[in-house]
């Protein structure tokens, strides 16, 4: 049975920090991941990974880290890491994360802040609060180089073993011995498991047979919401992109990945088709703007949360590939349309009554929000805005775990999106790099 110092079940962007942060440190590492090697996804995936349907998009090498590539370096969303480790930690190690990127050429995409004095505080006279970030947007293209010589690099440094699953993990003297699907078994000194949302159907079992605790479970849906591109202009003079809160004793909405010049296109996530955006960088210029405003609902469960995503995009996609869009001033006659023309950036959008396919409450905070922004603005929402639906985050339940993200099975560790704590390729890497130094210390 071979032996290894550290196994890290997951080669997604946490496991992916945890092993550069662990790469000269003389120990022996072994990385399992059920998905391809970066290669062979990159040949599966074709030239469209973001309209690729097929399980590659986000599992193998690099996970959902050759994605849109957008690490939002703050302590004001993307997970709570914050409460975990501290703030200064939190940002520390984000900075950390924004260093090494930047040591494989991540200075060719600019970094830019969103945070705004004198608009932070007319906004706080309407009820908005505006979040702040450091953004390094790197894009899909980038993305892909720098996990290119993440790869070279660290297969020199550590062992992989592609397309495997982890059947069981046991206690086993003083180690952990995890028995993989070949019918093999591996001890390792340390179990680090890093395998993101999208692997908790494969780690439930295995929480459950080791006892550990859960919490509750949050679901964001909204709706992508396309915009002519001088919509924001009053908010967007000192800054690319704005991050908006607004709450009320009924909700809570925030908008999120905000595409100034970019375009709306069609993700596929688990058989589902929902609504996403695209920055100008990979798909070339609109005259539009796009953000999702998303609404986070709370489930005792990760399968109450998924089942109910499941049934409100499959209404929606009617079972095929459908995206459901609609105009503003269709939905609610307080907007007026006016002569600026919107033009539709996903044009395979069905134009649909949004009220007939989606939960209605999301259709009502949604022009709520709108009404409110309007008196941010000072100038109304133009009738011809466009809402597709839907949009949707998914988030690990919370899995208990001390400071050091050490679950109470000795030895083994819980770390990145996959631990409830972080929800961000900035604080999931930055949870790689934090356990990695604690290791390295110990």
């Amino acid at each position: 049975m071979k032996q290894f110092d550290i196994i890290i079940i997951g080669a997604g962007v946490s496991g992916l920090f945890t092993a550069m942060g662990l790469a000269n440190q003389n120990k022996k590492v072994l990385i399992i991941d059920a998905g391809k090697s970066l290669a062979a996804r990159l040949s599966r995936l074709g030239g469209d990974i973001a309209g690729n349907q097929s399980s590659d998009r986000y599992m193998g090498f690099g996970g959902l880290g050759l994605s849109e590539g957008k690490y939002n370096y703050t302590n004001d969303f993307g997970g709570d890491l914050a409460s975990k480790i501290g703030p200064s930690e939190s940002l520390y190690y984000q900075h950390k994360v924004d260093q090494l990127l930047c040591s494989y050429g991540a200075t060719a995409r600019a970094m830019y802040r969103t945070d705004d004095i004198d608009l932070m505080k007319r906004a706080k006279q309407f009820g908005f609060n505006i979040l702040s970030t450091q953004t390094r947007h790197l894009g899909t293209s980038l993305s892909v180089n720098i996990f290119s010589q993440f790869a070279k690099y660290l297969s020199a440094k550590m062992s992989f073993y592609f397309d495997t699953t982890v059947d069981s993990i046991t206690p086993y003297q003083q180690q952990l011995k995890l028995t993989l699907n070949n019918n093999c078994s591996v001890l390792a000194n340390k179990v680090i498991v890093a395998v993101g949302r999208g692997g908790m159907a494969w780690f439930d079992p295995i929480a459950k047979q080791l006892k550990l605790d859960y919490q509750q479970t949050r679901l964001d849906l909204g709706f992508r919401i396309e915009m002519h591109g001088q919509q924001l202009a009053p908010l967007l003079k000192n800054t690319f992109e704005t991050k908006l809160d607004y709450s009320t004793n009924d909700y809570r909405a925030t908008t999120y990945c905000m595409n100034p010049k970019g375009r709306v296109i069609a993700k596929h996530q688990d058989g589902l088709v929902m609504a996403d955006g695209q920055n100008a960088h990979e798909v070339g210029q609109s005259h539009n703007l796009n953000f999702t405003l998303f609404i986070p609902k709370w489930f005792t469960t990760r399968d109450a949360a998924d089942n109910y995503l499941y049934e409100t995009i499959s209404t929606i996609n009617q079972h095929q590939s459908n995206i459901a869009v609609q105009r503003l001033a269709d939905i609610d006659s307080h907007f007026q349309y006016c002569q600026q023309t919107i033009e539709p950036t996903l044009t395979s959008a069905n134009y649909s009554d949004l009220a007939v396919v989606t939960p209605n409450e999301y259709l009502y905070y949604t022009c709520d929000f709108l009404k409110a922004l309007e008196k941010l603005l000072g100038e109304p929402i133009d009738g011809n805005t466009l809402l597709y639906a839907l949009d949707s985050k998914l988030y690990a339940p919370v899995i208990k775990t001390d400071h050091r993200f050490l679950t109470q099975v000795n030895n083994l560790y819980i770390i990145g999106d996959c631990s409830g704590v972080t929800s961000s390729l900035s604080q999931a890497a930055a949870s790689g790099l934090y356990v990695a130094d604690q290791l390295c210390h110990r």
